[in-house]
């Protein structure tokens, strides 16, 4: 019997020993795997880190040319002491006239009661509202209860939800609030609700045709087509968050502060569907990066002068004691206007040119210069072209840079900077 209970002691140990050294050796298995997907490096990952595909920092930044010919903004900035005083005029408006109106706690959402403070969220949306003339129609905030699924979306033309989740988790980040609601009054003001009614009124038709015809050839080109409307709809959340950027920043909130947002999405995992209808949060962070690079360093000033010159924006609960009402200013004479494309790609290729990204500036302003009668285009096309001949010695930028400056001399023959520019590629 001693020898038997001795056996099973032996095996026991010995067998314990197995799984621990087993369990051990999956640690340092796992623990390889916790460095690459922990979440806290997401969280707090710093833009810097993030890599641009196509961003080329000049080796000569020194030799960049500027005349300081390109203008992106004609607006005269206000004196800071009468900003401030403004501001402080403004704050007694909203003491005095808003906040009671919000100082109760929300007693309902859409779909249960919760408690929020909705001043907050006021506060943040009325000064986007301000700060880019949006004071054109009523705009409606509403909270909704959701505890699992973090999300704000955009319903009709005046309309932005924000879920409780969402509200929670970025309740300390007003630059956070400030993308997620720039990025919803982006889709209204952009038309994305009626292009998406569009789609799904062409998928219907389409769908409908499968149906009646029953023909496999319809039905193929239906998943297509589906595809393309998923396509559309990613691009559509793309082009939110580039405009709802600009909102922000003309706010004077912060961009870089705001992509916690989609480090939160990143950091809680990510799947690549073919039927998906927003991209994934690490392109939409890489992006915001490439976009905040590229920002106009006037658009707070901008911001600024549009506030200074606006009245605080009365609040009301609305009707169904669900949402708040941030009202019209019916005496606004300026309105919101998103870029052009000749504004847009001025801005692009400028900042590009001014950030050393010389491929992508060259790039820019080759599309701007083909609907632009201005010689400065082609001046700085061939700029960007000169300083990459010298960073590489292909000839092909050489010869772009004399071709961009004959034809700006073409069009300003008697402009010292294209003359200066003239010689300068000669001696190439």
């Amino acid at each position: 019997m001693k020898k038997i209970l001795i056996l099973l002691l032996v095996l026991l140990v010995s067998n314990h020993c197995v799984f621990a050294s087993s369990y051990l050796d999956k640690q340092i298995k796992e623990a390889k795997k916790n460095e690459k997907y922990q979440t806290v490096k997401i969280h707090t990952q710093s833009l810097d880190n993030i890599k641009l595909k196509g961003t080329i920092e000049g080796k000569y930044k020194k030799e960049i040319k500027d005349p300081k010919l390109i203008q992106l903004s004609e607006v005269i900035p206000i004196d800071d002491n009468l900003y401030k005083q403004k501001l402080a005029n403004d704050e007694k408006i909203y003491e005095k006239d808003v906040k009671p109106v919000l100082s109760k706690k929300m007693s309902q959402s859409i779909k249960e009661p919760v408690s929020a403070d909705l001043y907050k969220i006021y506060r943040i949306a009325e000064r986007i509202i301000r700060a880019n003339n949006l004071q054109h129609m009523n705009w409606r905030i509403a909270l909704e209860k959701e505890t699992e699924t973090v999300n704000a979306y955009a319903t009709s033309a005046d309309l932005i939800i924000i879920n409780t989740a969402l509200y929670d988790s970025f309740y300390n980040n007003d630059d956070a609030l400030a993308m997620v609601i720039a990025h919803e009054m982006s889709h209204n003001l952009l038309g994305h609700i009626q292009r998406r009614i569009e789609l799904i009124n062409k998928y219907n038709k389409t769908d409908a045709l499968a149906e009646s015809t029953h023909s496999t050839i319809i039905g193929l080109s239906n998943v297509a087509f589906m595809k393309y409307i998923y396509n559309e709809m990613r691009d559509m959340e793309l082009m939110a968050d580039t405009e709802g950027l600009v909102l922000m920043a003309k706010a004077g909130y912060s961009p870089e502060n705001g992509t916690a947002v989609f480090k939160f999405f990143q950091a809680e995992g990510e799947l690549k569907k073919f039927f998906e209808t927003h991209p994934i949060a690490s392109e939409r962070l890489k992006i915001a990066k490439e976009n905040i690079s590229l920002a106009s360093p006037y658009w707070a000033d901008e911001g600024r002068v549009n506030i200074y010159n606006s009245n605080v924006l009365p609040v009301k609960r609305s009707s169904d004691k669900v949402s708040i009402v941030i009202l019209a200013d019916n005496n606004l004479k300026d309105y919101y206007a998103p870029e052009t494309v000749e504004q847009k790609l001025t801005r692009l290729a400028y900042m590009n040119y001014r950030n050393g990204n010389m491929r992508d500036a060259a790039k820019y302003f080759g599309k701007l210069s083909n609907i632009s009668d201005s010689f400065t285009p082609f001046l700085y096309l061939s700029y960007a072209n000169e300083y990459l001949y010298k960073q590489t010695q292909d000839n092909k930028y050489k010869k772009r840079a004399k071709n961009a400056a004959k034809k700006a001399k073409s069009l300003q023959s008697n402009n010292e900077f294209v003359k200066e520019q003239i010689k300068s590629v000669k001696s190439l």
